[in-house]
């Protein structure tokens, strides 16, 4: 027989070697399928996040996109929206029937504006010779009946505005006016302003520019805006009148009724009035008074109480006590009689 090479029979160690290389490839190979399923998952959450995130954005933005629309309707509709004027003072707004009804003051008298609840001001009216809480009264002088225009109205003792509807009148440029009277002969003609404290027929000016205004006139620095006040101070008055001084450097000449307080100045702790009436420009009534009512001194003999003031008391049946450019008359049933301006 021919000599066969003999068979390599492996041992034990290395069988045990092969079936290991084996066992453990067949691991690794598992585990790779395995690894790769976290990987898949991964990427589909990632691309459904992907996905999430951009249908949140695109929601977002569709919700964002109307805001500031909705906020300014919003800020439109409310009872607590202000507008600025242009002198960048701040105005009552006009309010509806149901805005107005939810404002407890609405309408109630007041001294200021801090008395009255948003947005409403507290406003004089020479008409009614009272101030009130109230909104404006219109926006544009087409929402004023013929023969009125629409005003900004400095409210009292605060910069809020009030817009009212005032007539057209009589009087012209340095003249007396009431900014809400009854009728035309206290208002101005259309092209002036009711300004100042006291209340003056003016054309608006800016600080500064004293070319702004006419002569006999300087820019005064009033609320709600400056206007022109006269003054005469520098060019002097005809015979029989005098000059005499109001609030805001304004003054005018005037012929005096009474005694010219400003000339000779009251004592006793008197205070010097000096009244004028728009409807009698050129002359102004002025006297010394002391103040009078609850918790002060009665007024001196031959002097009654009237409204806070002791005045010259008078009887429409006896003798005539008043000086010239006054009148005995009692303006209320209940008050008493005394010597008041004539007009």
């Amino acid at each position: 027989m021919l000599d066969m090479p003999p068979r390599h029979v492996p041992w034990r160690g290395q069988c045990e070697s092969r079936a290991g290389t084996v066992l453990r490839d067949s691991r690794e190979s598992t585990w790779r399928r395995f690894a790769t399923v976290p990987t898949r998952m991964m990427r589909s959450v990632n691309t459904v996040s992907r996905m999430n995130r951009r249908t949140l954005l695109t929601v977002c933005v569709g919700l964002l996109l109307p805001l500031p629309l909705a906020l300014l309707l919003w800020g439109l509709l409310r009872p607590e929206h202000r507008q600025v004027s242009l002198s960048g003072m701040v105005v009552s707004p006009m309010l509806d029937g149901e805005q107005r009804a939810r404002l407890a003051t609405y309408h109630r008298r007041c001294v200021s504006t801090a008395e009255c609840e948003p947005p409403l001001g507290c406003l004089y009216e020479d008409r009614y010779r009272q101030a009130y809480c109230t909104d404006s009264q219109c926006a544009t002088d087409t929402q004023c009946p013929e023969k009125h225009v629409c005003r900004a109205l400095a409210s009292q003792r605060s910069g809020l505005l009030v817009r009212a509807c005032t007539p057209v009148g009589l009087r012209q440029e340095g003249e007396h006016c009431y900014r809400l009277p009854t009728d035309q002969k206290s208002a101005c003609v259309e092209e002036l302003l009711c300004g100042g404290t006291y209340g003056w027929c003016a054309r608006p000016c800016r600080l500064g520019k004293q070319a702004e205004c006419s002569e006999g006139f300087f820019c005064a620095d009033t609320r709600p805006q400056p206007v022109c006040l006269p003054t005469c101070e520098e060019r002097g008055c005809a015979t029989g009148q005098q000059c005499i001084r109001f609030d805001e450097g304004a003054s005018i000449c005037s012929q005096v009724y009474g005694t010219n307080c400003q000339q000779t100045p009251c004592s006793g702790g008197q205070r010097c009035n000096v009244f004028a009436d728009p409807p009698q420009p050129g002359k102004v009534w002025m006297n010394c008074v002391e103040r009078c009512g609850k918790d002060l001194p009665s007024c001196s003999a031959g002097r009654v109480c009237h409204v806070y003031e002791c005045i010259t008391a008078c009887d429409p049946q006896g003798p005539p006590v008043c000086p010239e450019g006054y009148r005995c008359r009692q303006p209320r049933p209940d008050d008493p009689f005394g010597c008041h301006p004539d007009w």
